[in-house]
Formats: structure tokens, sequence, C-alpha cells
């Protein structure tokens, strides 16, 4: 059979037993078990006193702390924390804005609070290394310079699906739209962005996954974005980290929001608590990227009204204009130049530059075709 390993507890009882039942000198014992008279004389002190006593250690936990934190104090800490699910610095920022104090000295520090929420099991994984440091961050200037759209992934709505479609700006991080949609096509989230640049004005630019694009070309939605003068952007396939911020936001909903106080039995539920929710997030909740201010405090709206209808396509005068066939090409010089089948039947502007061939929609920059793609011109029947 194996050697059976002892705890520490068992061989302090067996020193016990050896020093008080069996009289072996106390110097002797001690010295074979490795351990110093002091410590010796300790544990069979601790005996003497009461033979029932464990032999573990005792806490080191002193008997009063005249600085620990008051109990009101804490239960305000924590309630902080249970009605939104946020970090120390973000509560220390709303418990100072709040004023509730009586004074600045009884305000905890940072590493209090995260002390208080470590003692109440608050916290999440405090050995969990630190993300990796993201490369090429941006930040426009100013709000609407720069708008994020993207669909977060499937929630279960009265069992049914639904994705969430985000629109975030860039510069302050104020969420302008998060609302659930059965569908992810172009129509869909149009409406909802038609309806909002109705209420805040328009951006400059926006930011879109490819989904939104086109395969060649524009695509459908770009179309009407470049009708109303914003400019159109997509992020690399693949690369998640040219829309960061809406995908950090993406994470932040799924803490704070679904999977916390989120009500997803019924569809008018679900909108009613993320409206609530997406209020709190834009007037309240402090953003450390914006110095623990929310995002109310960068935003504002656009200067930029929307029309009513959307602008019909106008190329100055005297410009060389081709209409674009059902499949989505256009001919110039027995040339055969695909620009998106979103665009039938309206007309491009083709701009000859000798050497290479430009075309645009309205200002946008579509193609620009040079020597190696033009080639030789060949006979084409213009359907």
């Amino acid at each position: 059979m194996p050697w059976k390993e002892s705890t520490v507890s068992e061989q302090r009882l067996v020193l016990v037993h050896r020093v008080v039942e069996l009289q072996h000198p106390l110097s002797e014992v001690s010295r074979e078990m490795g351990v110093s008279r002091k410590t010796a004389y300790k544990w069979v002190g601790r005996y003497r006193a009461d033979p029932s006593a464990s032999m573990s250690d005792r806490s080191r936990r002193p008997r009063c702390s005249p600085g620990r934190t008051c109990d009101e104090l804490e239960k305000c800490v924590l309630a902080w924390r249970d009605q939104h699910r946020w970090g120390p610095r973000k509560i220390h920022r709303l418990m100072r804005a709040e004023g509730s104090l009586e004074s600045t000295r009884s305000l905890p520090s940072v590493r209090t609070i995260a002390t208080i929420l470590r003692r109440h099991n608050r916290v999440g994984d405090l050995t969990r290394p630190p993300e990796d440091a993201a490369t090429g961050r941006f930040e426009r200037s100013t709000p609407n310079q720069l708008w994020q759209i993207d669909h977060k992934g499937a929630v279960e709505i009265g069992r049914q699906k639904y994705s969430p479609l985000v629109i975030l700006d860039d510069h302050s991080r104020y969420c302008l739209r998060l609302a659930p949609v059965a569908d992810k096509t172009m129509a869909t989230a149009w409406s909802i962005l038609w309806d909002l640049l109705g209420e805040v004005g328009l951006p400059e630019s926006i930011l879109t996954d490819n989904a939104f694009s086109g395969e060649r070309g524009l695509s459908w939605f770009d179309a009407r974005l470049v009708r109303l003068n914003i400019k159109p952007i997509h992020g690399r396939p693949y690369h998640p980290q040219t829309q960061g911020k809406v995908e950090r936001f993406n994470g932040t909903v799924n803490r704070e929001l679904i999977h916390l106080k989120a009500r997803r039995d019924r569809l008018d539920h679900f909108c009613s608590d993320s409206e609530h929710w997406r209020r709190v997030y834009n007037t309240l909740r402090p953003h450390e990227s914006l110095g623990d201010e929310p995002p109310v405090s960068r935003w504002k709206p656009s200067p930029r009204p929307r029309p009513s209808e959307l602008p019909a396509v106008s190329y100055p005068d005297g410009s060389t204009l081709r209409k674009v066939t059902q499949v989505g090409d256009v001919y110039y010089q027995n040339r055969r130049i695909l620009v998106g089948r979103c665009l039938q039947r309206q007309y491009v502007r083709i701009e000859d530059r000798g050497h290479e061939i430009a075309v645009y929609y309205c200002w946008k920059l579509i193609r620009v075709l040079g020597p190696d793609q033009l080639g030789p011109p060949r006979c084409y029947k213009q359907i």
C-alpha cells in the first residue's frame, strides 16, 4: 500500500499526543518533527486549555476594525452593483456625483469599493489575465462625424429570435438606437435609420460591416446614404476591431441588460426595458474612455436636418451619363462596366481621364478602371 500523506493539523496532533499522553520530552519531540520549541509549547498549551479544540490555524482577522466601511455605505455600493452590474470605478464616480454623503471624507476609494464587492462575492474571476491592448484606436473629434451601425447577435424574445440593430455615435459613444428587428435586411435597417435621421439630423459618415455593402459597386443601402450626402464606410472583412466601439457596446448590452434585467417574454416588454436601459447608459453610466463621464456629456444633435424625401440624383451640366441596365452594368466606348444591380434604371457619370475611366454615382466614386482593366474595345449590343 502507498504511504498516506498527513496534514499539518494531524502532525500537530501527533506532537501534542507524544508530549502530553506519552510524556516524551518536548525538546526531543520538537527536534524530531522539525519545529521550534516555541511552536511546540504553543500547540501543547492550546490542547491543555481545550482538548476538543481544532489543531488548524485560527483566523488572523482582528477582533475590531475601527476604519472599516459602515454597513450603510456597503449597502449603497452593493445596491449600485446589483442594479447595473457596474464595476468599482463607475460606482465611485456615481457616488461622488450623487452628493448623498455627508462629506467627501466618507466617500470610499475605488480600491475600497473593489474590496467591498470582493467581500460579498460581487466580482468575477480576479485572476483572469488582462486583455491585450487594442491597436490602431481612433476617435472622431466631434459628434456626428461618424456613426457605427451593427446587428447584435440574436436574442430570443417570446419564442422568436430578434437581432437588435445598434446605432452608436463614434465620438460620444451615445447610443442612438437599440431596436430589436426580426430580420437583417437593408430595408428594415433603413426604415429605422430614416426615422432616426429625422429626429437628430444627418451624420457626415456611417461605418458598417460588409453585410451592408454590395458585392461589386454600391449596395442599395449605400446608394441611399450617398443621395443624402452621407459617406458610407465599411470595415475590413473578418476584422471586427474596425467597429470596436459598437462591438464593445454589444458586450455591455449582454452584461447589463439582456442577462440582468430584460424581460424577454414579450416584444413590447423587451422594448420598454431596453429603452429604459438606453437612457441610463446615455445619461447616467460613466464611461472610462470619456473620463468617467456619461455619453450625454459629449453628444449633441446634428446641425444638418434630414429632407422630407430622399433627394433625386443630380449631376453637373455637360456630364457624360449612362443609364444602368437591369443587371447592374453600363456601356462606354464599347466597354462593359459593372456598377451594381441596385443602381438599375438610374444614371451614373462617366469621367474619361485618357489613361483610365472613372464612374461616379452622385458625388461618390464607384469604380476606376485602369489601363490593365480597360483592354481593347469590344462590340456589345446594349440592351
